[in-house]
C-alpha cells in the first residue's frame, strides 16, 4: 500500500471518478 502514496495523483483521479458515479445514482 506504500505505492499508493507515490501514485497519489492516480488515487485522486479515481476518487473523483467514484464521486461522479455516486452522484449519478
Amino acid at each position: 500500500m506504500v505505492q499508493v502514496v507515490v501514485r497519489d495523483n492516480n488515487v485522486d483521479q479515481a476518487l473523483k471518478a467514484l464521486k461522479k458515479k455516486m452522484q449519478r445514482e
